[in-house]
């Protein structure tokens, strides 16, 4: 194909660089241009990474800071805790001294039942007057009405109120239930009934109807039991006892319905040597 010519006979060059100055640059330096436009690319990257990383040192020092002075209000707040113990602490001190100069008081003698050792000792200041093995509460428990009676001997501080030679043990209703439920019977309970009501019914013993324990009524002859504490009784509070017993052999275990009993010497000793209103502390 032959090139056109203009009219005055020279060849026609074809311009085809794009209009414009900047794509006639990039036109004729494309390489030159594609190495700047990568590296403002690469130096925008590096600005924003070095600024997303002093961001992110900042942020880590702010919750540093935070954290050193919530630190510090948390050692101000231990100090404070530690500082209300130390003082209850010493409280507590003061108030066992108290207490071990109440139990132990310098010309009155006391009583002291430990219930793992299962003995009384009958002391005055540190001198020991009398000991003695004793029986404590057996643990067993009732259920009655939905209600969980447990018979075990209780802790704590108490006093010897009266005192009692050849005593009669009324027992509570529980004893004739408890019978009942051994001996897989039923129950009649007149206890609200007259003293009276069971006439030709042995003093004494739990009466017994068919296949039916009868709890007596409260007053009658068949509520009251002679023997079965002994022959003398040391009254506490609440229905707690010192006493002999018609079963020896259970002196010394975990045997009772609460109270401490003793062998025969041993309560007739206390009968005649521990006044009323002695201390009597059972641990």
């Amino acid at each position: 194909m032959e090139d056109r010519t203009t009219r005055s006979g020279t060849p026609e060059r074809r311009n085809h660089a794009p209009p414009g100055r900047l794509r006639r640059i990039f036109f004729d330096h494309r390489g030159a241009t594609l190495a700047l436009i990568l590296l403002a690319v690469v130096a925008v990257s590096l600005f924003c990474a070095t600024s997303a990383y002093a961001v992110n040192e900042r942020f880590k020092r702010q919750v540093a800071e935070m954290a050193y002075a919530h630190d510090t209000r948390t050692l101000a707040f231990l100090e404070r805790t530690e500082a209300e113990s130390v003082a209850r602490m010493a409280d507590s001190v003061k108030a066992l001294e108290r207490r071990q100069q109440a139990v132990e008081p310098p010309n009155r003698p006391y009583l002291v039942v430990s219930l793992a050792e299962r003995r009384v000792l009958y002391l005055r200041g540190r001198d020991t007057l009398f000991r003695a093995p004793v029986a404590v509460g057996s643990g067993e428990t009732l259920v009655i009405d939905g209600r969980t009676k447990r018979f075990q001997t209780p802790r704590g501080r108490m006093a010897i109120t009266a005192k009692e030679k050849d005593p009669v043990w009324v027992p509570p209703n529980w004893h004739y239930i408890q019978v009942a439920r051994r001996s897989h019977m039923g129950i009649i309970d007149m206890s609200d009934a007259p003293p009276n009501s069971l006439a030709g019914y042995p003093a004494g013993q739990v009466p017994i109807r068919g296949n039916s324990v009868i709890i007596p009524p409260w007053g009658s002859p068949q509520r009251q039991y002679r023997g079965k504490l002994g022959v003398a009784k040391l009254e506490m509070q609440d229905g707690y006892y010192f006493h002999g017993t018609d079963n020896e052999a259970s002196v010394g275990d975990a045997a009772s319905h609460g109270c401490l009993r003793m062998l025969k010497d041993d309560i007739l000793w206390m009968y005649d040597h521990v006044p009323v209103g002695t201390p009597v502390y059972i641990y």
